[in-house]
């Protein structure tokens, strides 16, 4: 199965990385055929194969 990279970030400044140890403000997951956006507790709450889901959603162009 294809792995995910995924990212804190920070909405101020947009899309800049979360410093080391922080929750960010939102969390990219991503693969090597999508990005998805999930709030911190999103992305607690989520099972992997639900982030699965989500990306393989987001690829085929449903939202």
């Amino acid at each position: 199965m294809t792995e995910f990279a995924v990212r804190r970030l920070l909405q101020n400044p947009l899309g800049d990385p979360a410093p080391p140890g922080s929750r960010g403000d939102l969390v990219a997951v991503s693969d090597d055929r999508s990005t998805i956006y999930l709030t911190p507790a999103e992305f607690d709450a989520a099972t992997e194969t639900e982030l699965r889901y989500l990306l393989a959603r987001k690829a085929a162009g449903a939202e």
